[in-house]
């Protein structure tokens, strides 16, 4: 899978969870500062970041990751 399939994906998930529209999320969206902090809903982004990809991001860390290309770079190292 490349970078920009997971990209796609994480703009979805996003969309999805932060009830946003996609059109508006693109890699350099910042989670917080643009779409929000609620904990359901970065729960929410996680349990679909980990069933598609099969990865593990601790709640406590997903702050760590500012940008939706944050999350992809990690994604792409850890499979």
């Amino acid at each position: 899978m490349t970078r920009e399939e997971i990209i796609e994906q994480l703009i979805g998930f996003a969309a999805l969870a932060f009830k946003a529209d996609a059109a508006g999320i693109s890699e350099g969206t910042n989670l917080a500062e643009e779409l929000g902090v609620s904990s359901n809903q970065r729960i929410t982004m996680i349990a679909s970041i980990e069933n598609e990809f099969d990865v593990m991001i601790p709640m406590a860390k997903f702050g760590n990751y500012k940008t939706i290309g944050d999350l992809a770079d990690y994604i792409m190292d850890e499979m």
